[in-house]
């Protein structure tokens, strides 16, 4: 049974992509992920999602895919020893020193990260016989080559089926640590390879303009569906824990109807930069590069529905602001979209207001369909 594995940057937006479709989320807590800039999850956060997760007959993966120094070891040895009580349904790990701690320190099962680099069938047999469970394989496999692998190493496999492309090999990337003096690997990545840069004539040096010459377009396979559900690839994974709510709960159910088999919503969340399917059909790595961005309009996320009661109305966490009379659209988690004009909107006080102010709680009146974690978009 194929499952959907979504980003979770953080608490809230753990909430939302169990609600629109996915089986299980992976979530970073506050050391050694790759999402050093994500607001991440605390202890008690992650207990709180852990506990949400089994409630629900779902599974919650903490990323420990960071690779690990010797200064590191004490502090991931606590760490480990502190998350065993919490029992997250695994750990995603991509260096094997750390694999081996996490097995000395605790009964969580592992998966393999795609930093890993897994490509072929002796290094899925090594991470076997250390005692992995499941392997993100890399993302350069074509699908043929991942048939070949789950043929000759039986164990769960997961692959990326949706977002962004990183320029370097499996996300292997030292740009940034050159060009910011944060290390990629390590939680820093500042994505130096989605900018312009200035071409000069090597000759003359005169300055021949600017261009995105890493810029890879983004990953979408939902046409490729039913052929991944049928080489039976365990688990489905979407890129995107630094994302919006929007972006989350749209790919998410899209995605979720896709795997179901029923009516696509034509919904995915507009992406500024153009799609591919990345290594799955062995097409030249050239048609994975988009050197300007896309003009078309994009979808910006204004916020969430935090309580929706028909005698009160709705009640939205502001992210982008918005002003009276906007026309705007409400996206549910049965994936309707429902648009409305903002004829009223009132603060928490009950006084009007002309425009809202982001990281703020406004009133509107109620709306049908809305509920809970239901999203607002423009």
């Amino acid at each position: 049974m194929a499952e959907l594995v979504a980003p979770a940057g953080d608490l809230e937006r753990l909430k939302i992509a169990f609600l629109y479709g996915a089986d299980a989320v992976y979530c970073g807590g506050t050391v050694f992920g790759l999402r050093k800039f994500s607001p991440n999850f605390s202890i008690k956060d992650l207990q709180k999602g852990i506990s949400l997760g089994n409630e629900k007959g779902k599974r919650v993966y903490l990323v420990l895919n960071g690779f690990a120094r010797n200064s590191d070891l004490d502090l991931l040895k606590s760490y480990l020893e502190e998350i065993e009580h919490l029992q997250p349904h695994a750990l995603i790990i991509s260096d094997m020193g750390v694999s081996r701690l996490a097995c000395r320190y605790t009964s969580i099962p592992i998966h393999i990260s795609t930093q890993a680099s897994v490509t072929n069938v002796y290094a899925a047999k090594l991470w076997k016989e250390a005692g992995a469970k499941r392997i993100v394989l890399a993302r350069e496999l074509t699908l043929s080559e991942i048939q070949i692998i789950q043929k000759n190493v039986p164990l769960e496999y997961e692959v990326f089926i949706h977002g962004s492309m990183c320029a370097s090999y499996s996300g292997k990337c030292v740009i940034s640590n050159y060009t910011a003096g944060r290390d990629s690997n390590r939680g820093g990545c500042i994505q130096t390879c989605r900018h312009s840069f200035d071409l000069l004539d090597p000759d003359t040096r005169a300055f021949l303009g600017s261009k995105k010459i890493m810029n890879a377009r983004d990953l979408n396979t939902e046409a490729l569906i039913p052929d991944l559900i049928k080489a039976g690839i365990h688990g489905f994974k979407i890129e995107g824990r630094m994302k919006t709510h929007l972006y989350l709960a749209a790919t998410v159910l899209a995605y979720r109807k896709a795997i179901d088999k029923t009516k696509q919503t034509g919904i995915f969340y507009r992406s500024r930069r153009r799609y591919c399917t990345g290594g799955l059909e062995q097409r030249p790595f050239s048609e994975s590069i988009q050197y300007e961005d896309d003009a078309s309009e994009e979808s910006v996320f204004i916020g969430t529905v935090k309580d929706a009661l028909p005698e009160e109305g709705l009640f939205i966490q502001v992210k982008n602001s918005f002003s009276k009379g906007d026309t705007l659209h409400l996206f549910n988690s049965g994936g309707d979209r429902v648009p409305f004009q903002t004829q009223e909107v009132w603060n928490m006080a009950g006084t009007p207001l002309q425009t809202t102010c982001p990281n703020s709680v406004v009133r509107l009146p109620w709306i049908e369909g809305s509920h809970p974690n239901a999203l607002v978009f423009r």
